[in-house]
């Protein structure tokens, strides 16, 4: 992987190294999937430690974005913590498939395949739901 890493991916690598905190890094977006305009952000998510308690997430957010800001030189960052995100956005994180940061390869594999499971086992439903919901408006209201 390190070959298609530009420097700017390898400078994010070196800084979520030296975040203990941090477990796995992602990029995901239009910039990794090649649609990048000139208002795009850069998208970043990440998977913090499971003993961090929600205060000190969002606590290390802001860490964390300040120093991302000043790497990247700019302030256009979504700074996504998968711990607390919503399961389909956190799919799509994982979905885009760019990993920076993976501290242990098992724990990714395993973090990635509750993911599938869940969003692929809730997609149905939903997907039963928005049909539902669809004909009615179809045959006339809702």
């Amino acid at each position: 992987m390190d070959a298609e890493l530009t420097a700017q991916d390898k400078k994010l690598v070196e800084y979520f190294l030296s975040q203990e905190q941090v477990k796995l890094a992602y990029r995901f977006g239009s910039l990794v999937a090649g649609r990048a305009g000139p208002l795009s952000d850069s998208d970043l998510g990440v998977l913090l430690e499971d003993s961090l308690r929600k205060h000190e997430r969002f606590k290390l957010h802001l860490k964390l974005l300040d120093k991302l800001t000043a790497i990247l030189r700019t302030d256009k960052i979504d700074l996504v913590i998968m711990n607390d995100a919503p399961l389909a956005l956190t799919y799509e994180i994982i979905k885009a498939n760019y990993p920076l940061l993976v501290r242990d390869r098992s724990e990714k594999i395993a973090f990635e395949l509750g993911i599938l499971s869940r969003y692929l086992d809730r997609r149905y439903y939903e997907t039963r739901w928005t049909m539902s919901y669809l004909k009615r408006v179809a045959d006339g209201g809702v």
